[in-house]
This record gives structure tokens, C-alpha cells and sequence, in this order.
């Protein structure tokens, strides 16, 4: 009978045992050293991206969702209130599809339409809205612009929301109501266009709506005297020179009114009116407008982040109906506000 000489059982042994050492390591360095974990793999074997809760830096309280006015014509930006939480962007998109809680707005989705979910993926850079089936409601291809860009500009007014993918049930779809939405969305270059060419050089200011309850953001041609390389003392000129007269917008400057001078010098706008500007004589509500339409349009330019109003060429303490106008004014905190 043939047996093995001691020496050889035991290098057997120790390469038994390196062979097992070995095989702990690679496991080790595999999964127990690394914060990974296991990826999930889709039915053609690639590595899937893991969902992720879209959640804010910190907690906020307010958010601009936008409605559509009364007779469905613009949309409109609305501070919306709710108790602090880090889940802005779902509290924002569920506000929206709730639809407005004030007078002369309504609702720009179709009834029934519920947030199924919201997240993003491991790159971060694309937000995905999954909505149930009552979107495949919109026929109109107006309708749908309107829609889906209401939902575009809510998240986008936030942080870190750059583009936006639209899911129904769960699933891409290639166009509603004859809007493309195979592709993440941008944040809309114009709201609200009111030129009357293509390639027609504008810029965005703020008017009253029908109702001169709330600011609308338009965007207009630029008036006679206006110079494109200048787009602030443009706007200014498009607010003196009021909407169009087909629009149905209200304008909030005072007819009459001229623009005596106009600078800008580190962040701070200087604003010289003629005394027309305050012709409407009283009215808070006409005050309001006017100040904040100017205010929300010259604070859009990066460049500005205060405006100096001044008439005839001086400051003055207070407007007829005891707005403070004497230091610069920064960027109002709410825009068409209203308290539930």
C-alpha cells in the first residue's frame, strides 16, 4: 500500500490554505471593504442606475408653481406656501396638479392627474416626473405647451433641477397631445411670447393681468428707442410702453410717463422717472403693481440685484400710498402671494 510522505501532505496543506486566503481577500476587497452596494442589473445585463428621492439642501417653505390666468391665456407664477420640508420639488409638482386655490386662476393639468413619483438617478442630472395616465388627456398641442412647461418652469425655479423627464405610469412616452416628451426638457427660454416674428429680438417684463390682481410675465418686441445691447433700460421702455393692445394685459406704469434717466453701477439700478409715473394719484393696488412689476423685471438681469427709484431726478421717502422708496429695493420675497 502506497502512502504519502509527510513533507508532501504538507505543502499540500499550505497550498490548500494560500488557495483559501486568496479567495477571502478577493471577497473582502470585493464587498465587505466597499460603501457600494451590489448593482442591479436590467434584462440585458448592464448595470442599472439606482433611484434616488429628490430631496432639496435644507428645508424650505414657499415655492413659485405656475397656474394658467382665467381665460387660459398665460401662465402665471404663484408663491405657494406649505410647512417646511426637503421635499420641495413633490410638494411643488402636487401643488401644481392640485391646481390654484385663489380666484380668476385655474388649473393648467387635466383633471385626475396624480404625481406617481419623483426621483433622480445616480448622475443627478435629469429629474424624473412620472404622472398617471390622465395626462395622455391633452389632445391640444397648445394645451399640452402650456402644461408641460408650467411643470418645466416649477422645477426648474428650483436648485439643482436642470432637466426634466416626463413619465406616464411609469413608462417614456413620445409625445402628448403632439408635444415631443422623448427627450429631458429644458427650462423654457420664453414665457408667455408675445412677438409677433420669429427671430424677433425681445425681452421679458412684467404687466397686470385682466383681472389687475396678478403680474405676468410676457415677453414682448423691443419699443422704438430701445437697444438690444442694453436689455434693462429696454425693459424699462417696453413697461413705459405698456402691452400690446391685443394682449389683454393691463399695463402698471402710468401713461405718460418717461424715462428721464437709466444706469446700472455694481448691482445697484438707478431708475429716473418723470413726475407722470405717480399720476395714478392713490390706489394701493395700482401702487403695488407698479413698483413690483419693476422690481421683478429689472431683478431678472444677472447684473442687478437692487433698484433706486428716483422722480425728477430725486429720492423720495414714500410713494402716494406709503410704499418706502427712498433706499434701493431689492427683489420682492413673493410674487402673486396670497394668503390661504
Amino acid at each position: 500500500m502506497k502512502t504519502d510522505h509527510p513533507e508532501k501532505r504538507s505543502r499540500g496543506w499550505s497550498y490548500t490554505v494560500l488557495v483559501i486566503l486568496l479567495l477571502v481577500l478577493v471577497v473582502l476587497n470585493g464587498g465587505c471593504f466597499s460603501n457600494a452596494k451590489p448593482a442591479d442589473r436590467n434584462m440585458n445585463g448592464k448595470i442599472a442606475k439606482e433611484r434616488r428621492p429628490l430631496l432639496g439642501d435644507s428645508e424650505l417653505h414657499q415655492v413659485l408653481v405656475y397656474y394658467l390666468t382665467g381665460d387660459g391665456s398665460y401662465l402665471v407664477p404663484v408663491t405657494v406656501t406649505f410647512t417646511p420640508t426637503r421635499e420641495v420639488a413633490k410638494v411643488a409638482v402636487e401643488k401644481l396638479l392640485a391646481g390654484p386655490r385663489v380666484e380668476d386662476l385655474k388649473g393648467v393639468m387635466p383633471d385626475g392627474v396624480k404625481l406617481r413619483d419623483i426621483y433622480i438617478l445616480d448622475d443627478q442630472q435629469t429629474v424624473y416626473v412620472d404622472l398617471t395616465k390622465e395626462l395622455l388627456q391633452l389632445q391640444d398641442k397648445q394645451q399640452a405647451e402650456r402644461a408641460i412647461n408650467a411643470l418645466v418652469l416649477t422645477l426648474t425655479g428650483l436648485d439643482n433641477t436642470r432637466y426634466v423627464q416626463v413619465l406616464v405610469e411609469g413608462q417614456p412616452v413620445s409625445e402628448v397631445g403632439g408635444l415631443r416628451l422623448d427627450m429631458p426638457l429644458t427650462r423654457p427660454a420664453i414665457v408667455n411670447n408675445l412677438l409677433k416674428r420669429e427671430n424677433q429680438e425681445g425681452v421679458q417684463v412684467y404687466f397686470n393681468d385682466a383681472t389687475v390682481k396678478f403680474l405676468v410675465p410676457v415677453t414682448v418686441a423691443l419699443p422704438p428707442g430701445a437697444d438690444g445691447s442694453n436689455l434693462p433700460r429696454a425693459a424699462v421702455l417696453a413697461l413705459l410702453a405698456g402691452p400690446p393692445p391685443d394682449s389683454g394685459l393691463v399695463r402698471t406704469v402710468w401713461p405718460g410717463t418717461r424715462l428721464l434717466e437709466f444706469k446700472i453701477e455694481n448691482g445697484l439700478a438707478t431708475v429716473d422717472f418723470s413726475r407722470e409715473v405717480i399720476g395714478y394719484g392713490g390706489g394701493s393696488t395700482a401702487e403695488i403693481s407698479f413698483l413690483n412689476s419693476l422690481l421683478f423685471t429689472l431683478t431678472q438681469f444677472p447684473e442687478i440685484d437692487r433698484v433706486q427709484l428716483l422722480i425728477e431726478g430725486e429720492k423720495r421717502e414714500y410713494l402716494p400710498e406709503g410704499s418706502v422708496i427712498e433706499q434701493p429695493l431689492s427683489m420682492p420675497e413673493k410674487l402673486n402671494f396670497f394668503k390661504p
